[in-house]
Parts: structure tokens; sequence; C-alpha cells
């Protein structure tokens, strides 16, 4: 068995995060993987900063990159014969492709090829009717979330989809002391604030404009030694928004735009409280990270957040949008010390029972063996 995982390379986020460490431990069970990348980038450069090989395949132009039929159709039949020499010169035996533009450029001459794909959905699905045709091109369907699930088309059967939780290295832990100190190094933070921490990428739909006016308002009110750090990157234009509503808000020296950071889990450790501000996360990939470094969070309450927390049990919800709401949590997170520690444990303990490496792994080889 052979599995290739392609990617575009133009970003980096948590589905590549989730598929390195999947990568890791087919390695440690004997299967043979390998990664691939459609243009050099953030994703190359990351991988060769960490020392993981992959392979060179050059795309430019995919299905799916504007939604518009007749281009996606276009854009799948240029790229065929590459691909599908390309399968069949390596001995591919199951392609896993989690992303749009790489599923619906990939599936037709992957499946050709007599190998099987594995289509992984990592957000919801529209409820266009168009999606119903990606039963017939996929073998398997994999999701991270019950959120995302119940999206897909309904003329995909039972046995043909199966919901599978994130990996989760639980064994890595960083020590909140040192990682503050090398935040506060990096970016010359105040030493003694309270750091409130937003990571992910910086997209409209994640809601940074929201929790940038919380913030604002909170530090208002409260007059607190706090400061707000906002790690990951987007495109220029939306960034540039960010920081005009940060500048209009005059809060400009207790915000910092720290860009993207290649050791998430070391960055959220350093946090004292991590906020998920997007009521339309499929999953909430880095709650869970939060959760293994015992970082409290608070998160709207909305899409995966609402699979991954209990409020006041693993970690904090506020209604979303309510800036009153959103504030009397954090008003409880940092003065009620004993009630955060003890939430903060049995979050730890729930994320390290449920998202480990292990269990991931058992269940891909499973539905590899099966394909």
């Amino acid at each position: 068995m052979k599995v290739l995982f392609p990617f575009v390379g133009d970003s980096i986020g948590g589905s590549h995060q989730s598929i390195l460490e999947l990568h890791r431990e087919l390695y440690k069970n004997n299967i043979s993987s390998c990664i691939l990348v459609h243009q050099k980038g953030p994703l190359s450069l990351f991988l060769d900063d960490i020392g993981v090989n992959y392979d060179y395949l050059p795309i430019q132009n995919f299905a799916g990159d504007k939604p518009n039929i007749f281009l996606i159709l276009y854009n799948a039949l240029a790229q065929f014969n590459k691909i599908y020499r390309y399968v069949r010169q390596n001995k591919i035996s199951i392609v896993h492709g989690n992303d749009l533009r790489v599923n619906l450029t990939w599936t037709l001459p992957v499946k050709l090829s007599r190998a099987s794909y594995v289509w992984h959905q990592r957000t919801t699905m529209s409820i266009s009717v168009l999606w119903r045709f990606s039963n017939v091109l996929a073998d398997h369907f994999v999701t991270i979330s019950e959120y995302v699930h119940q999206s897909l088309p309904k003329n995909i059967g039972k046995s043909k989809k199966t919901l599978v939780l994130n990996p989760f290295n639980i064994d890595i832990f960083f020590e909140q002391e040192v990682s503050r100190r090398h935040l506060n190094n990096l970016y010359d933070l105040p030493k003694n604030a309270i750091l409130l921490g937003y990571i992910g990428r910086l997209v409209e739909w994640k809601n940074i404009d929201f929790l940038i006016c919380c913030f604002a308002e909170y530090v208002k009110r409260v007059g607190l030694n706090a400061h707000l750090i906002i790690v990951g990157t987007g495109s220029s234009e939306y960034v540039d928004t960010l920081k005009q509503l940060v500048y209009e808000l005059r809060i400009n020296n207790m915000v910092t735009f720290a860009g993207f950071s290649s050791k998430p889990s070391q960055a959220i450790s350093a946090f004292d409280l991590m906020i998920a501000p997007s009521d339309k996360e499929p999953f909430g990939r880095t709650i869970v990270e939060a959760m293994i470094q015992k970082t409290p969070v608070i998160a709207a309450n909305g899409g995966g957040h609402l699979e991954i927390i209990k409020h006041r049990d693993t970690g904090w919800l506020y209604h979303h949008n309510d800036i009153e709401d959103f504030i009397a949590q954090l008003k409880e997170i940092v003065n009620e010390h004993e009630i955060v520690e003890s939430t903060v444990q049995k979050a730890y303990e729930y994320a390290s029972s449920k998202y480990s490496s292990t269990k991931h792994v058992e269940n891909m080889i499973n539905i590899y063996n099966k394909l």
C-alpha cells in the first residue's frame, strides 16, 4: 500500500498539521506515504524547515479555483494527463485529498488510474445539488466533525463515509513560563500583562474584527493590563483592515500581529487565554491544542466548537456577536482562578483521551485497508 497526500502548497493550516501527524504515524505502522506539493510557497518552506521530504509536481490552475462549472471541467481535463501519469508511474494505491481544489482536480485521473480516492471534507459543504456528483468520483469520504458530516450530500451511503476526529500529539507539552519568555523576546510584549491570544487563518468568517472590538471594550471598562496577540496570516487587504480597526479603537500598543507560527502549540502554551471567535468553525483544531497545553479557552457558541467544549466544564462559550456575554465570560476566567484550574484540568483529560494520534491512525488504516 502506498498513500499519497497532494496539496496545492499556497497556504498552511490545520489540515496540513493533521496530515503531517498522520504521515508520521503511518511510517511507524510500516505504511508507505508521501506528501506532494504543486506550488512552491508557504507549505514547501515549512516542510523544508522541519525536514519533511515531499514530491513536487508543478500545477498552476486547479479545478475549483473559481466557482464556474465550465472552468472547473476545463482545468480538471487540462491537468488530467500529468496527474494520471504520476499516479501510475509511482504505483500509488490511495490518494488522500484534503482540499477542495485538490479533490476536484485529482478525483477523475485517480479513478481512471484504478487507484482509490479518499475525499477528506474539512469544511461544511454547500447545499448545491452539484455536490451529489462527488459520490461518483470519490471512493470514501472522511469528515472531521458531526457538524461537517451532516453537510455531506444525502446520496453518499453510510458505508462510504466516516467521521474521523483529527489527530493530535498529546505527548508534546510546553511550559508556559518558557513559552511566554520566548514570545516576549520575539515581539517585545509587556511582561506582566494578561496575554489573550488568537491563532489561525486571518479570514473574514473567523470574526477577528469582533474579537478586537471585544478586547477594546474590555480593557476600556476594566482598565486591566492586558495584551492581545493575533497569530496567523491572511490576505494583505484583510490584515490591513484589522490593523486599521486597531488604530481606530486606539489600542495599537495593546495588540500585536505576530504573523505565521511554525509551532502553534508553543505559542498557545504562552497564552493566559485563547479565544476562538468564529461560530462557523468546522472543527476547532486550535481549541484541542489549547486543551492539551492546559490553556483556558473561550469560543463562540456555534459550529464544531459545540462538539469540543462543554460550557464551564472544559471551556467557556459565549453567544455569537454578543459583546456583553463575551465580557461576562472573560471576567470570570480572569477572576475565578479555582474554576479555571478545574476546567483546564478537565479539558486536558478530555482532549488527551479523545484526540490521540493513535486512534486517528487506526481509523484511517481501517479505511485504507477496506479500499
